[in-house]
């Protein structure tokens, strides 16, 4: 009997799973806060610096977490200080 594969959406969503339930991989959520704060960071740097609200939600999330990577290949992340993986 042939083995059956898992449609890739139930695969991908398990592996998600054991990443959370390993301490690999940790959510945080956006509280209001980190939103208020994301729109100050976004009205002071977006002038020059063109960054997008997500990078803005970004940085406050990856600063609170004290996250010193990211694993991007978007140039602001280098703007604001992180060491990008890959680079």
């Amino acid at each position: 009997m042939a083995e059956r594969r898992l449609p890739a959406a139930i695969a991908l969503k398990r592996r998600f799973d054991l990443l959370i339930q390993s301490s690999i991989l940790q959510i945080v959520w956006v509280s209001e806060e980190i939103v208020a704060q994301a729109w100050t960071i976004f009205e002071q740097f977006n002038v020059d610096k063109q960054w997008s609200f997500t990078d803005c939600v970004s940085y406050v999330v990856m600063t609170e977490q004290s996250i010193t990577e990211a694993f991007t290949l978007d140039r602001h992340f280098s703007q604001m200080g992180f060491l990008r993986r890959p680079l």
